[in-house]
């Protein structure tokens, strides 16, 4: 009996041995169990408020570019907002704040208290803001918005509508000169004298990124832009909203005038018809001949060759027909770069004379060629990029301060920017731009 009894108690005593040691144990793997499960939801944790300090801080960012001026937008398809980096920082840390610890009435119906309610325990921190390299100003920046703008149908919005609008001639306006001193000190061009040769200072571009009129590449996109958006002697703009008439003249010249830009326009069409007109008459046998009958007679009394009365009436012939074209551009008409015998239009020379003394146009048998805007196109093709460029932004600002803002300065628009901050510890950075 004693060894039975003795025999249960050992074997009781190794169960409660076996049972404790199992508790222990259980013990040892909940413990790791919790442990992992603690690190996990922490690390979830972790992730689920980087993601979301990632969200609310791109919303900032983003939040920034649609404050873009609407107006700059509507008339010229330019997407820029007005930078200050002190206040866009803090308005990054509002919106950042907002979508960190919002205030939304669905939050009452759980806390009915109505107190503030975190979705991420933190705020935004050190909070900073770099303009650099995003000024409108820039040239880089400013015509990557007009080929974008042109790319996108954004140029549609705004222009000058038409082809044959009313003329300044036609309006019996006087044409505007800009005087106001304040104005000129902060147009964007003003400090920059450009290339020795403005006019000739495009071709370069031809050799490095072949034809420069054909669609789709910046140097026609940006002609094509400048010719839709600005107004021209033949095509004012609106005088209420813009102030010169003459724009794209302005783009090519440069005048403070209206009357001063028209004028600098027909002296280099001028010397451009001269120099074309020049070469045609001594391709044209004809002409050629017609001229020596002439000239000799005159020669041989001046006691010169024959030739040098034949080159002087060709000179003479060439003016009369380089005034009657550009009567013919102003009167609308097309101008035939390289001329055939049948685009000449004084065939007569004795009509130069008639339309020296009067304003008398000749029309030629073939009418075909290029009208006055075709020759400004040409005209802004030779102009150099920096220059047409500024020029841009000057007509911009001097038209939107006359009708828009009176403090309007392209130099504080920008078209993007990089922001930094410091969310729970971990810092982020962005760029944003349109």
């Amino acid at each position: 009996m004693v060894c039975d009894r003795r025999s249960r108690l050992c074997a009781d005593t190794r169960n409660i041995l076996k049972a404790g040691v199992a508790a222990v144990f259980l013990v040892i793997i909940l413990s790791a169990f919790i442990a992992v499960a603690s690190l996990l939801f922490v690390g979830a944790k972790s992730v689920a408020g980087r993601s979301m300090a990632d969200a609310a801080l791109q919303v900032a960012g983003r939040s920034i570019l649609s404050e873009y001026d609407t107006r700059l937008l509507k008339d010229y398809g330019i997407l820029a907002f007005r930078g200050d980096e002190a206040r866009m920082e803090a308005d990054i840390k509002f919106y950042t704040d907002a979508s960190l610890s919002p205030r939304d009435p669905h939050y009452a119906l759980i806390r009915k208290s109505g107190s503030q309610v975190r979705t991420v325990d933190t705020q935004a921190e050190d909070v900073v803001v770099n303009l650099k390299e995003y000024s409108l100003l820039d040239l880089d920046n400013f015509e990557d918005q007009i080929r974008t703008a042109s790319l996108t149908g954004r140029a549609l919005i705004g222009g000058i509508s038409g082809d044959a609008g009313e003329s300044q001639s036609e309006s019996g306006e006087p044409g505007r000169t800009l005087r106001k001193g304040s104005v000129i000190d902060s147009l964007p061009s003003e400090g920059y004298s450009g290339p020795l040769f403005p006019s000739f200072s495009g071709i370069p571009d031809l050799v490095r990124g072949g034809d420069p009129f054909q669609s789709g590449t910046t140097t026609f996109l940006v002609s094509e832009y400048a010719l839709n958006m600005f107004g021209n002697h033949l095509n004012a703009a609106p005088r209420e909203e813009h102030f010169f008439k003459n724009e794209v003249e302005y783009l090519i010249a440069g005048k403070r005038g209206d009357d001063a830009n028209y004028s600098s326009i027909k002296t280099r069409l001028r010397v451009m018809f001269a120099a074309l007109n020049e070469a045609s008459i001594h391709a044209d046998k004809a002409k050629m001949a017609t001229c020596l009958a002439i000239g000799t007679p005159i020669a041989l009394a001046m006691e010169l060759p024959p030739e040098a009365g034949q080159e002087m009436v060709a000179g003479v012939w060439v003016s009369g027909e380089t005034e009657n074209d550009l009567r013919r551009l102003e009167a609308g008409g097309k101008v035939s770069l390289f001329k055939t015998s049948a685009q000449w239009a004084t065939q007569n020379i004795v009509e130069i004379w008639n339309g020296w003394t009067g304003s008398e146009v000749k029309e030629p048998a073939d009418g075909s060629g290029l009208d006055y805007k075709d020759y400004l196109r040409v005209l802004l093709f030779l102009l150099d990029r920096e220059t047409k460029l500024l020029r841009m932004m000057d007509l911009m600002q001097i038209n939107l301060k006359g009708t828009y803002a009176e403090d309007f300065l392209m130099r504080e628009y920008y078209v993007g920017y990089r922001f930094s901050c410091v969310v729970d510890g971990d810092k982020y950075e962005y760029i944003e731009k349109y």
